[in-house]
């Protein structure tokens, strides 16, 4: 019968206890073919693998999924317990394991078909065979190196096809690391020449441009300090306050009246189309070089509650100076192997909406028609983008980006604090979740309802994870894993301001 690894490759029988392998405990009660109970005898934490033999498949991979101490103390005993009575104490540390499997001849993971047997051995599982039913690779060419396995020094590389082609969220609680974890992500995506495009509502991500000051942390992961200026692009709506940018506008005479409709905010096609087709006829006969200003004018020349609301709404466009003779060019905008920062920082909500929506669906008719190439669209703050409750003008397009947008080669990816608040349609087609502390029940609820294979135990684990900690579901793994972020090659944005110096 084949055994558990050992650290130099040797395996033991399920004989007397091997020096090589730690026993932590035994098998005991009814046992199912998902999750078996053990007796520990030796400290373990949640989370931790361990192995179990099987008398057809030899070293099956196991996992931690629950702890209780169980003893005979009541509570009238706790009332009048003094120190010398505690050894006199009767305790028991049970667990609660579910199975993850092993890999059969073919290298597909399985689970066995037939219970464990009660009494069997339960030993921490060792690394080799962690790695192999993982699927953790030491490197790879399709990875994006993002941590450590937790207490583990295998690597976790997601696997890059599978970020674009199924979609990505990353969720926290705010100031739980979400950010550090994208700013990892997209460097990653930097190194391997993928095609990024950031809708950046606070300005967090031009720091990608500056290395950052190496640490211990960089040694032990094995990063080195580095920063991507060249790969880098930027552009706000708004210069004055992202100085650094380059100025962001759209060409009005590109856009059909339908997409003009989206600018103005005016979601009532059947009311306002054919109106403001009217409007733009009669102006470009006149004026085939005509702005917004002048679509303005003749709007409100007419007569009615149609004419006063185009009138009203081309002024709102007029003021955000999005629309312009001559926008910025698409080629400009998407360049192959860089990453384009769409800086919003300090830009009306409205207009950032509005930013999003025209830069969302540009990428997805381009890409339907292969003028651009296969890219990587973030959201930040997305569910200010595509919200569960309500309606903006963004809404439409994320969500036919999530349910289309693999198809043509334009992954999304989804980072939000308020999981509850995200639309539930374009969560659930988010294939790999990398997920930090979360603590809100509304949020926990709409995590653990839109990823399979999530147990009771990781949802309880979600909460009381330490900073630098996430569970990544997808991304190559057919099971949830707790990964170490690793440090960032770049300088962090996302610091929160310091209110008093320390």
């Amino acid at each position: 019968m084949a055994g558990c690894f050992l650290g130099h490759g040797r395996l033991i029988s399920d004989g007397p206890l091997n020096w090589g392998v730690e026993e932590v405990g035994r098998i005991f009660g009814d046992v199912g073919l998902g999750h078996f109970q053990l007796s520990l005898t030796h400290p373990v934490e949640r989370g931790d693998y361990l192995c179990v033999e099987d008398d057809l498949h030899g070293s099956v991979l196991c996992q931690l999924d629950d702890l209780q101490r169980k003893s005979d103390l009541d509570i009238e005993r706790a009332r009048t317990l003094v120190s010398a009575d505690e050894a006199s104490i009767r305790e028991n540390l049970l667990g609660i394991a579910r199975i993850v499997g092993f890999r059969d001849p073919q290298g597909l993971v399985k689970i066995p078909t037939i219970p464990f047997r009660p009494g069997a051995r339960v030993y921490r599982a060792e690394d080799p065979l962690i790695a192999k039913v993982l699927g953790l690779s030491h490197h790879t060419n399709s990875g994006a190196y993002v941590g450590l396995l937790r207490n583990h020094d295998l690597r976790v590389e997601l696997d890059i096809n599978q970020l674009v082609q199924r979609h990505v969220s990353v969720l926290a609680k705010t100031g739980g690391g979400k950010s550090y974890l994208l700013g990892v992500l997209i460097e990653e995506l930097l190194r391997h020449k993928v095609t990024c495009v950031i809708i950046d509502p606070h300005g967090e991500y031009k720091s990608l441009r500056t290395p950052a000051d190496k640490n211990g942390a960089h040694h032990r992961f094995g990063v080195e300090s580095q920063g991507f200026s060249r790969q880098i692009q930027e552009y706000s709506p708004d210069v004055s306050l992202n100085p650094s940018a380059k100025p962001l506008t759209f060409s009005l005479h590109h856009l059909e009246p339908r997409e003009l409709l989206v600018f103005m905010g005016l979601t009532n096609i059947k009311t306002f189309l054919a109106p403001l087709k009217q409007l733009i006829e009669r102006v470009s006969t006149t004026n085939p070089d005509y702005t917004v200003a002048d679509l303005a004018r003749a709007a409100e020349s007419g007569e009615g509650a149609i004419a006063e609301t185009l009138h009203e709404r081309l002024l709102y466009v007029e003021q955000t100076k999005l629309l312009g003779p001559q926008g910025t060019s698409l080629s400009d905008l998407v360049k192959k192997g860089e990453a384009t920062l769409i800086n919003l920082r300090g830009v009306a909500p409205d207009v950032q909406e509005l930013v999003a929506a025209r830069i969302s669906s540009t990428l997805f008719e381009n890409r339907k028609k292969g003028k651009i190439p296969p890219l990587f669209l973030v959201i930040e703050e997305a569910h200010n983008f595509a919200p569960q409750q309500g309606q903006v003008v963004c809404s439409r397009i994320l969500k036919t980006i999530a349910s289309e947008g693999r198809k043509f080669g334009l992954g999304l990816c989804v980072v939000t604090q308020r999981a509850a608040r995200i639309d539930k349609s374009v969560l659930s087609q988010c294939n790999t979740q990398l997920i930090l502390q979360v603590t809100n029940p509304l949020d926990l609820r709409a995590i653990s309802q839109s990823i399979e294979g999530l147990t009771a135990g990781m949802t309880e684990m979600i909460q009381s994870l330490p900073v630098g900690v996430a569970l990544i579901t997808g991304g190559g793994y057919h099971t949830p894993l707790f990964c170490e972020i690793r440090p960032r090659a770049t300088r962090h944005g996302g610091e929160s301001v310091q209110i008093v110096e320390n």
